[in-house]
């Protein structure tokens, strides 16, 4: 589900496969039209830690991730 309000995008992942859970990222309007037009994410979010770059990608949990592969 996509949640739009004035300049901001809230995304719900996908379930994260290790806990079923999903989380919601939020993102400017662009940032997530960037997204949605599959531009690579790494240019879109550069700033953004690649842990929770996975999590807009997969929907795994950066701590899920963790546990699973250490």
């Amino acid at each position: 589900m996509t949640i739009r309000t004035a300049g901001t995008v809230t995304i719900t992942t996908r379930a994260c496969i290790f806990c079923g859970k999903t989380s919601a990222v939020e993102l400017t309007r662009d940032q997530a039209d960037a997204i949605a037009a599959r531009t690579l994410i790494q240019d879109v979010l550069p700033d953004v830690e690649p842990a929770t770059r996975e999590l807009l990608i997969s929907g795994t949990h950066p701590s899920c991730w963790v546990e699973a592969f250490g």
